[in-house]
This record gives structure tokens, C-alpha cells and sequence, in this order.
């Protein structure tokens, strides 16, 4: 490594200027970067959901209903010619309303009025409709526009788009915010005006180098793209100040700044090296996910870690040489206290603190008993999305479209299977060929425009409204009785669909995945802690540290009553682990350090006081970003996500303060058994 920082410092604009260009070709292919904002397309492909898109994509050519307009004071004749308004708009493709279900030329008090009462009331008319979701905010601006101020639109099309606007809007925001903490931060921690902006430089290099390099990828998520640039950020700081502090020390020997520098490339290489490799595989835990949205979020985020790792080494010491006489000439002394008085203090403390450990079976239960949710459905509060949904549900009740596809030509059966359906409570009603046409009717007598939505060469489609919500136990409940009915008349030939039906599936693929995911992160940590701390022991005191506060963590929903995002959930538990074990390994390389000369307590106590403003930055840092994302952010899951990480970081450093040295102290005999080419200093007799 000696070699390789020597080069750098030699060529120092040559590897500013290369980077310049990269910087440049990445930003530009940034917004090149295609982002998919439906996370019914992760779920994988063996799944019976996704498997009956796929037939449903083949033999139709437009799917299932997934908004619903309300438009108010239209009677009967104005209502037809308002659906024929919408059916005109680009992206729809199809429009149900109350015409597809009677015959609406005969009086509608001879009609059934549950039908009727489902898309035409005394204050105005209900549309169900089929919209792409590629353009949904234009589609939606659109429908609100028929609907006007006093109308309502409501369903999957409006969390796409609110997701589509959210995510472009707030991701400036976002920055703009966390941008000048960071600096105000690390004035804290740094000795020179100008260390924040080549320490923050050299990071957003690196998140410029990640986001543009996506494109590689095909596409990434709306979730990857809201987070990944802010988590970069966040977990990848403490590298740069790694290689900072022990430049600081090198130049207090009275080195000058090109041997410092070299000496500090060399000498903090092991150590951001193996923080790094704790924190990528944290992160590539998630590629094991059945569920696509964790390799998605995962492989972006261990690949951002990866270019903050070659910055810090290769262009932050470039940048230095660059900007030395600047740097020199704006230095300024610390303001950063003393934390000796405050490492005695729990030094003397840290065997009775592992009291705390009576707490972590408890958590460890808890998080385990949350209220989940694996859907977008909640909208901000006060905007005209939650109240058009709000008034939809109170004036027409929980409606929900399901579509069920069968093969075609069983009249008989599938007569048989539409009475059983209707007998289901929940269902209100079903458009089929049967229930629009009639089986005795040809299909090469009715128009084709009538038929093509009903018919296809292979499937008959049938559209179930259902009073269902899209997830719960009671929605799911009423998925698997419509799949037995649908197995009893045919057998392993049916295709059912819809957003119930589809996360149903996605609640099962998670919960698979969770203890993969989980089993798979902390063994892979744990085996880079050995290799880096060479024992057998100290990975597990580290893991059981950081897991402790992780449990802590995601236990507080279940005792402040509240629901949790399952996939913040599961992604928080892999992030966690890998960005915050970095402060354990710190802290325990001191701890080893000073055992050599000291004994046990007063190891802990000089480790804290040595380690507690080093990490307070990055923790501070990590916590203020997960608590921007939660304030910022109008998604439901990347706002939990963002209180989840916020909070994990200041448990994790809680924990590693309070909870870590007792662990340490108490093992103590243990770790220099287990512990390679360790001795430790004994007591006098």
C-alpha cells in the first residue's frame, strides 16, 4: 500500500482530474438512470401473483382496474358520456362503470341496487379504471381534472405517482438540508475550515460515481433511489475521517504533507479497508432476498461503499496535495472536548451497565411481534390523496379489484364457479363474458371492443370487485377462500391477480427472506471480524452488541403501538449491523491497544474517552440522515425506514458505550485465550 499511496501523492492532479472526468460522465447519466416505482415487479416470478400478470400481460391488452374516480353531480346519460371523457385520456386503458354491469336503456329501480348503489349514488358517479402506470402522474392530474375540486381519485395509480414526484422532488430537498449538518458536523471534528469541503467533495464523488454507474444495472427502484445517495453518505464518513486523523497525527511528528499523507494512505488502509467489508456485506446480505428489492437496494449500496473506500484512499489524499497551502492556511484548533472525564465515569460503571442485557430477550421478542405492512398505503396527511380516498371509502365502501383468469369454453364450470364466488360476502360484483354477454351468446356476434377485455383466445377474464382492503389478515383471509373455490372448479389452471392477492405473496417471499438475510449478515460480519481482530471470541461480543441494539430498535414500534414497513424492517437489520459495527471495532482495537499496558477497567475507561468523539460524528451523522429522510419523505416506507436507521444509529452508539465494555471486561480472560498473538497486562499479587 506504501507503493501505491507514494504514486498518488506523485500524480496528485493527474488523479484530480480523472476524477473530474468520471464525476462529470456519471452525473450526466444520472437522470439516465430508469427508476421502477411499482414494488409488485420484485416479487419474484414463481410466484402464483406474478405468474398470473404474466398470462394476464399475454392474452389481454390492458389489465386490471387500479383507480377509481368519483366524479360528483352526474346522473345516468351524463355518466356514460363522462366515462367516454376518461376512456379518451392517454394511458387509460379500459373504463368500468355502471353500463358494463346492467342494462342501463331498462329503469334502474328494476336493476339490483347494490350494483347500482356501487357506481352511481345521488351525488354522483364511480368509475373503476384501468390506467398505465408509466405516466401515472400525468394520468392522474388528468383524472383529478375530470373529477374537479369536489371529486375523488383513489387507488395504486395515485401511490405510483405520488411515489414518481416524491421521490424526484424530495431527493434536492433531502440534500440540501443534510449537506450543510454534515459540514457544521464535521467542523467538530476537523482542524481546518476547508477539511469538511474536501472530505464532503470526496464523498459526493464517490455518491455521483455510485448513481451514474446504476445505469449498468438496467434499473433501480424508487426506494434505492430515494436512499442510496443519503446512506452513502452516512455510513462511508468515518472512512475519510479514519484517513484524516491519522494525518493530523503524522503532521504533528513534524512530517510534511506529502510524507504524512503517505504514511496515513498506508497506515489507515487496514482499517478502513476491513470497516468497509463489514459494511458491504451487511449490504450484499441483501442480494439473497427472494424478494428483488433487496438485491436492488443491496448490490447499489455495497457498490457505493466501494467507490467511498477507493475516494477516501485514492482522491481524498490527491485533494490534499492539491489543496495543501489552502488547507494549511484556514487551520484552526479543535473543538472537539475532552471525553476522559466521561470514559472514567463508565469505566467505572461498565460491569453493572450489562443490567441492560435483561433487556435484550425482551426487545428480541418484541420486534419480532410488530404490526407489519408491505404496502404503500398511507398518503400525507392533509393532502387531497388521503382525503379523496377517505371520501371514496365513505361514500362507495372498500372496493377492491381482483382478476381471475380461467381457460375458456367451460361454460358450464366456469357458470358453476361465478355462483360460487358470488356467495363469498365480500364480493360485489363480477364482470365476465358470462355475467356482461351470456355464455349462449357467440362471441363472434358482439362486437370485439365488448369481447377483447372478456375473452381471449385461451382465458376467459373475470374482474371481482370485492369489499377487501389491500392488506391485513382479513384480506388475506379472503384471497386463499377465493383461490379454493377457484382450485375446487379448476384445478391448478386458474390465474388470480390483483394488489391483495399480490401482497399476499409478497408477505410470504419477506418473511422467508428475513431469516436469510438476517443468518447471512451477521454470519459474514462476524467472519470479517475475526479475520480483522484475529479472535474467536471478540466477533461474537461485537455482533451480540450491535444485534442487541438492532432488536432494541425495531422492538419500539411494537410497545408505542404503531405499525412498521416489513421491508424497512428487513432492510434496517442488515444496514444496521453493517454501518454501525464500525463504531464496535473501534472501540475494541483500543480496548486491546490499551490492555497491553493497562488493566481491564482502566482499558475501558481510556478506550471510551479515546473513541467517543471519534465516533460521535458518524453516528451523529447517520442518525441525522435517517431522521431527514423521515421528516422529508412522503413515502410511508422510506419515511419509516429513515426513523428506523436514525434511531438504530444512536442505539448502536448507546450500546457500544454502555453495554460493549462490560462485555469486554467481563470476557476479558476469555478474548486473550481467543485472541491471536494477544497478551493482556495481569495485576500485581
Amino acid at each position: 500500500m506504501d507503493a501505491v499511496a507514494g504514486w498518488i501523492i506523485r500524480h496528485s492532479k493527474a488523479v484530480a482530474s480523472l476524477f473530474a472526468v468520471l464525476t462529470v460522465a456519471c452525473g450526466l447519466l444520472i437522470p439516465l438512470v430508469p427508476v421502477n416505482y411499482n414494488l409488485a415487479d420484485y416479487v419474484p416470478d414463481g410466484a402464483p401473483s406474478t405468474q398470473a400478470i404474466t398470462v394476464m400481460e399475454e392474452e389481454f391488452d390492458d389489465a386490471a382496474p387500479n383507480v377509481r374516480v368519483f366524479v360528483p353531480d352526474v346522473d345516468l346519460v351524463e355518466g356514460v358520456a363522462v366515462k367516454e371523457q376518461i376512456e379518451a385520456l392517454p394511458g387509460i386503458n379500459s373504463v368500468m362503470w355502471l353500463d358494463d354491469f346492467v342494462d342501463v336503456l331498462q329503469p334502474l329501480q328494476l336493476q339490483d341496487p347494490a350494483t347500482v348503489e356501487g357506481f352511481l349514488t345521488e351525488n354522483g358517479a364511480l368509475y373503476q379504471v384501468s390506467a398505465g402506470l408509466d405516466t401515472a402522474p400525468a394520468t392522474m392530474e388528468a383524472l383529478q381534472e375530470i373529477a374537479t375540486e369536489d371529486g375523488a381519485v383513489e387507488g395504486q395509480l395515485v401511490d405510483m405517482a405520488l411515489a414518481q414526484t416524491g421521490t424526484t422532488s424530495e431527493i434536492s430537498t433531502i440534500m440540501a438540508i443534510m449537506l450543510p449538518m454534515l459540514v457544521l458536523v464535521l467542523l467538530l471534528a476537523t482542524r481546518s475550515w476547508l477539511d469538511p469541503v474536501i472530505l464532503l467533495g470526496t464523498l459526493g464523488v464517490a455518491v455521483a460515481l455510485n448513481m451514474g454507474t446504476n445505469i449498468f444495472l438496467g434499473e433501480i427502484s424508487f426506494i434505492t433511489q430515494a436512499v442510496a445517495g443519503v446512506l452513502q453518505l452516512a455510513v462511508s464518513l468515518d472512512y475519510g475521517l479514519f484517513l484524516l486523523h491519522s494525518r493530523e497525527r503524522h503532521s504533528r511528528q513534524g512530517e510534511d504533507t506529502p510524507t504524512a499523507l503517505r504514511g496515513a494512505v498506508t497506515e489507515s488502509a487496514t482499517a478502513i479497508m476491513s470497516a468497509s467489508a463489514t459494511t458491504i456485506l451487511g449490504f450484499l446480505a441483501l442480494v439473497f432476498m427472494s424478494f428483488r428489492l433487496g438485491p436492488d437496494l443491496g448490490v447499489v449500496l455495497a457498490k457505493g461503499v466501494a467507490f467511498s473506500l477507493l475516494s477516501v484512499l485514492v482522491l481524498s489524499p490527491a485533494l490534499y496535495m492539491v489543496f495543501d497551502k489552502a488547507v494549511a492556511k484556514t487551520h484552526h484548533r479543535s473543538f472537539m472536548p475532552s471525553f476522559a472525564g466521561l470514559g472514567r465515569m463508565l469505566g467505572k460503571a461498565a460491569p453493572y451497565l450489562l443490567i441492560i442485557g435483561l433487556v435484550v430477550p425482551i426487545a428480541y421478542l418484541a420486534q419480532g411481534m410488530n404490526d407489519f405492512r408491505y404496502t404503500m398505503t398511507a398518503y400525507p396527511e392533509g393532502s387531497r390523496e388521503a382525503a379523496d380516498r377517505a371520501f371514496i371509502e365513505d361514500e362507495f365502501g372498500r372496493q377492491l379489484s381482483l382478476v381471475l383468469l380461467v381457460p375458456r369454453g367451460e361454460w358450464g364450470r366456469e357458470h358453476e364457479l361465478i355462483q360460487d364466488l358470488e356467495e363469498l360476502d365480500e364480493v360485489i360484483a363480477i364482470a365476465s363474458y358470462q355475467t356482461q354477454v351470456g355464455r349462449l351468446v357467440p362471441a363472434e356476434v358482439v362486437p370485439s371492443d365488448q369481447v377483447s377485455p372478456l375473452l381471449s383466445d385461451n382465458y376467459s377474464r373475470l374482474v371481482l370487485t370485492v369489499d377487501s382492503a389491500k392488506e391485513g389478515e382479513a384480506a388475506f383471509d379472503l384471497v386463499h377462500r377465493l383461490r379454493d373455490v377457484a382450485q375446487e372448479h379448476y384445478p391448478d389452471r386458474y390465474h388470480l391477480t390483483g394488489e391483495s392477492v399480490v401482497t399476499l405473496d409478497m408477505r410470504d417471499t419477506v418473511r422467508e427472506d428475513n431469516v436469510v438475510v438476517n443468518g447471512l449478515a451477521i454470519l459474514s460480519v462476524g467472519f470479517v471480524l475475526a479475520i480483522a481482530l484475529r479472535s474467536l471470541v471478540l466477533p461474537l461480543l461485537l455482533v451480540l452488541t450491535i444485534e442487541s441494539s438492532i432488536w432494541m430498535n425495531l422492538s419500539i414500534p411494537y410497545f408505542a403501538g404503531t405499525h412498521l414497513a416489513f421491508i424497512g424492517y428487513l432492510i434496517v437489520s442488515s444496514v444496521q449491523l453493517g454501518a454501525t459495527v464500525d463504531y464496535a471495532i473501534l472501540f475494541t482495537q483500543h480496548y486491546l491497544r490499551n490492555r497491553i499496558d493497562h488493566l481491564k477497567r482502566e482499558s475501558a475507561s481510556r478506550a471510551i474517552g479515546e473513541t467517543f468523539g471519534v465516533l460521535l460524528v458518524p453516528a451523529a451523522v447517520l442518525a441525522a440522515a435517517g431522521f431527514i429522510l423521515s421528516s422529508v419523505s412522503s413515502l410511508e416506507v422510506v419515511s419509516q425506514l429513515g426513523t428506523a436507521l436514525g434511531r438504530g444509529a444512536v442505539l448502536s452508539f448507546v450500546m457500544v458505550f454502555l453495554f460493549l465494555p462490560g462485555l469486554l471486561i467481563a470476557f476479558d480472560p476469555v478474548v486473550e485465550k481467543t485472541t491471536w498473538k494477544t497478551r493482556f497486562l495481569r495485576s500485581t499479587p
